[in-house]
């Protein structure tokens, strides 16, 4: 922490913003690089270190996490602001928590949530079939499986389509194996390239994209909009975040 001047002793330290990054998977070095470019550069004590600081914005300290919790952190306010793919975003976050997007669109990690159906699958070719197929699975006594990471928004896309025959089967392993293991009949998941479903005999069918996702800024508004300095922090990030975006435009 660095101290002010000339301040009274219950406002020696300065207050600092905590800022959640990726510390694996995909988007981890994609921040990085992007941080970076924004003139944040990112110092981190060594690999295994969990907090890093920013040069140039000494009132920030970063923490890194797993992707996946770093919107439920932010909603603890165990983070102030993090980035999260916005689909993972969407999937985890609870409505009754007052947690906003403040940049949407960072320009990095772009993919989307689609449907993947078995590339034998020959009548099945949009979201229409896919309701058909579920109907018979019906009539014969059985639910249609899909496997997915994404079972809230899975389910909530479905059934606002008027899918309602189907169960979810969640799992943290490898989805594109699920229907020839016979573990589920389709897979929900993550599509970038598409090269990975064609290896594994699937295919994404009409209709069938769940979200279109990519990085995304978040906060916790209620710790935030509370704290002037953490509003300011907060400022100095975001205003840092977009000069890049706009000069990249």
């Amino acid at each position: 922490m660095r101290l002010l001047n000339n301040v009274n002793e219950e406002e020696a330290f300065v207050v600092m913003i905590r800022f959640g990054i990726p510390s694996d998977g995909a988007l981890h070095k994609d921040t990085i690089e992007f941080l970076s470019g924004c003139g944040l550069e990112i110092v981190r004590p060594n690999p295994r270190s969990y907090t890093g600081e920013i040069v140039d914005a000494p009132g920030i300290i970063v923490h890194f996490q797993r992707a996946g919790d770093i919107t439920v952190m932010v909603e603890n306010q165990s983070l102030d602001v993090g980035i999260a793919g916005y689909d993972r975003y969407m999937e985890t976050r609870d409505p009754q928590i007052d947690t906003n997007v403040l940049i949407g669109e960072l320009g990095f990690g772009q993919c989307t949530l689609s449907f993947a159906v078995p590339e034998d699958w020959l009548d099945v070719s949009n979201l229409a079939d896919l309701s058909e197929v579920a109907d018979q699975f019906r009539e014969r006594g059985l639910e249609l499986k899909i496997a997915t990471k994404f079972p809230r928004l899975v389910s909530r896309f479905l059934v606002a389509r008027g899918v309602n025959y189907f169960s979810i089967v969640p799992t943290s392993g490898t989805l594109e194996a699920a229907p020839a293991m016979g573990y589920a009949d389709l897979i929900v998941d993550i599509i970038s390239s598409g090269n990975t479903i064609k290896q594994n005999k699937l295919k994404t069918i009409k209709g069938g994209d769940v979200i279109a996702s990519q990085a995304c800024l978040i906060a916790n508004k209620s710790t935030i909009e509370t704290n002037s300095k953490l509003q300011t922090e907060c400022d100095l990030l975001t205003n840092a975040i977009n000069s890049y975006l706009k000069s990249r435009a």
